[in-house]
């Protein structure tokens, strides 16, 4: 009698476990952890004109309940960003973020306590909002990790597994103004994108004289960035008769605007013109190549 029962319970247990273990929406499968949707983005808007943004842009800003972005991005989306709540992205707080407050308060550019009251106030926005289920979006010029002041949020909000939208960028869109491919040089098959400023004081292992040993294609993020001493240091390795272009408001079809010229001429060529504080400058003898160059030199 008691084999009896004993045989009759191991084969109710092994009925459940089978059950437990294989059967759809079972206890043990309602415990399993579902990856969670991701609420919080850095989403590229794209430069230049406002048809430069692109369709899963538009998408995850239509999906967003809160967006951060600036003036400039606000007034251009105007219409896509009806009926959201703003804030400002906190512009300068990538010069504190992650640095002690002795080396932050080194950088004379933005006050610490300003930058560290704003980063407070946006953390505290963020997570209240992705506990409450919303969608967070922070909206970005050109691609954010090509050259961005906001690639910050990806670290300081690193737990909430946030997403980048890639999205047109300066370099992409003045590559397109050159009509050049910029790996299609003579010489030169590879491109080197700096924001090395051309500081004096910077000697560093990708400082301009060091990258530009190989004569490698240069395209320069131009913020602060000294010209006459940029053309001095180039000139220790390319030689003066060197193409080079500097791209004006690229991505805009109506200022638009190249100057070509060498890095014997092109100071010259701009001297005394009133130009934007952000330009790209692109060095190499891709801006001259040709594909016919050699059938045209047998004629």
């Amino acid at each position: 009698m008691n084999n009896l029962f004993a045989k009759k319970l191991r084969s109710i247990i092994a009925v459940f476990l089978f059950l437990v273990l294989v059967s759809p929406g079972t206890a043990l499968k309602a415990d399993a952890k579902e990856p969670s949707r991701t609420q919080f983005y850095l989403v590229s808007v794209g430069n230049g004109d406002q048809d430069n943004i692109t369709l899963r842009a538009i998408n995850t800003i239509k999906d967003s309940h809160i967006i951060f972005c600036d003036k400039r991005i606000r007034d251009k989306f105007a219409i896509l960003l009806q009926g959201k709540e703003i804030h400002d992205p906190g512009f300068g707080i990538f010069g504190i973020y992650g640095k002690t407050p002795e080396e932050a308060k080194k950088n004379k550019r933005f006050n610490y306590e300003e930058k560290l009251k704003e980063f407070n106030e946006i953390n505290g926005i963020i997570r209240q909002a992705v506990k409450e289920g919303k969608t967070v979006s922070v909206l970005d010029s050109g691609d954010p990790t090509i050259y961005g002041p906001n690639m910050w949020y990806m670290e300081a909000f690193e737990d909430l597994k946030p997403e980048i939208i890639p999205g047109i960028s300066c370099f992409n869109a003045a590559n397109a103004a050159l009509k050049k491919g910029v790996t299609s040089g003579k010489k030169a098959h590879s491109v080197i994108l700096t924001a090395s400023f051309g500081k004096e004081e910077y000697t560093g292992s990708d400082s301009i004289e060091k990258l530009a040993e190989n004569q490698s294609t240069m395209v320069f993020f131009t913020m602060f960035l000294n010209m006459e001493e940029v053309v001095k240091k180039l000139r220790v390795h390319y030689p003066p008769e060197t193409p080079i272009a500097r791209v004006f408001y690229a991505g805009f079809k109506e200022k638009e605007n190249v100057i070509q010229g060498t890095l014997d001429t092109i100071l010259d060529k701009t001297k005394g013109e009133k130009l934007p504080h952000e330009h790209l400058i692109y060095v190499g003898d891709f801006l001259t190549n040709r594909y016919k160059a050699g059938n045209e030199n047998k004629n």
